[in-house]
């Protein structure tokens, strides 16, 4: 019995040897996605109390002229910020899938040329990584990954966007060449159904998608959102946003009464309300992410990211968008991963 003990013990102290409980090394990051980079105090803030590292700024986007018949620029980023020191700035690109319908492939390289130059021009110097956002499709796959690998051997550390779908059916949507991609979890659904309950962010649907996420063969960071828009139909039909706009300020408002068993706010009159102009029947949908979904859903994809070092971000550094949650709210979420 003795000996059957210390075999047991021995057998243990071996395990734990060859299988030592690996402890994740998690930067830091957020979004920011407005066309000039400068502080409030309160982001300057929240970026020093949580110790952010990583900063996504969107330098421009990348969209088809269907006059000039190319790629044009964007929303192009003006810097008016000097606290940058802390930081690394990694540059984001947004190519719409348009741009990828249109283009031929013979134009791809000069694109790629186009946006390198561009990139230089804005910032000089030398950045640890560049992103590539577009959600690519079947049609484009072939011309998106060959941008990319174009972007690649002027960049040599290039990360792109994933799409949650992108995750689950990566076999047929294919997987960008890339050193990593960033996976986004948000606009989970269609925002365009008035069926939908929440489109931003629905757990269901994010342990769904990522149930294979083991599978996918790119190191993955994670890019969690911490917004919130109300959602505007007319006849069922999706009319357009109203960003920063919350369940509390809809319910205060005279020209709508709240649909009984629903979120939702039905209309009463014709008016101009919200910075739009809405008719008697419209309904409003306030979609927004409640901290306990977003901790759980954290939780989640914690134990299913198998690489060791990852940036876990937020979509995005803006004073509104962030009044709706408290500080100790935003560093027990970014504590969580």
């Amino acid at each position: 019995m003795k000996y059957f003990s210390l075999l047991l013990t021995i057998q243990i102290v071996l395990f734990s040897c060859n299988n030592p409980t690996k402890v994740k090394e998690v930067n830091r990051g957020f979004y920011y996605w407005k066309s000039t980079v400068r502080f409030s105090p309160n982001e300057y803030s929240i970026l020093q109390k949580n110790k952010v590292r990583e900063l996504y700024v969107k330098f421009f986007d990348v969209d088809w002229s269907f006059i000039e018949k190319k790629p044009i620029p964007k929303a192009i980023v003006r810097f008016q910020e000097n606290r940058l020191d802390s930081l690394h700035i990694i540059p984001v690109i947004f190519i719409t899938n348009r741009t990828l319908q249109h283009i031929e492939y013979r134009e791809i390289e000069k694109l790629s040329e186009a946006i390198h130059q561009k990139i230089k021009s804005l910032a000089p110097g030398a950045f640890h990584e560049i992103q590539i956002d577009c959600d690519w499709t079947l049609s484009t796959k072939v011309k998106y990954f060959h941008l990319l690998k174009k972007l690649s051997e002027k960049h040599s550390y290039l990360s792109a966007t994933i799409r949650l779908h992108q995750i689950k059916y990566f076999s047929k949507t294919g997987v960008p060449p890339v050193k990593k991609g960033m996976l986004m979890c948000y606009n989970m659904a269609d925002w365009q159904k008035s069926s939908v309950q929440n489109s931003i962010f629905d757990l269901k649907i994010l342990a769904n998608y990522t149930e294979d996420l083991d599978k996918y063969p790119l190191p993955l960071d994670v890019v969690f959102p911490v917004f919130r828009w109300a959602i505007i139909y007319r006849n069922d039909k999706f009319l357009g946003f109203v960003n920063n706009l919350d369940q509390e300020e809809l319910a205060h408002s005279t020209c709508l009464k709240p649909l009984p068993d629903s979120d939702k706010f039905e209309v009463v009159k014709d008016t101009f309300a919200f910075g739009k102009s809405i008719r008697k029947g419209d309904i409003f949908r306030p979609e927004y992410c409640s901290i306990d979904d977003l901790l759980k859903g954290s939780h989640l994809l914690s134990k299913k990211i198998s690489n060791e070092k990852l940036t876990f971000a937020l979509y995005h550094l803006d004073d509104q968008s962030l009044s709706f949650y408290h500080h100790e709210s935003i560093q027990k979420l970014f504590q969580s991963f």
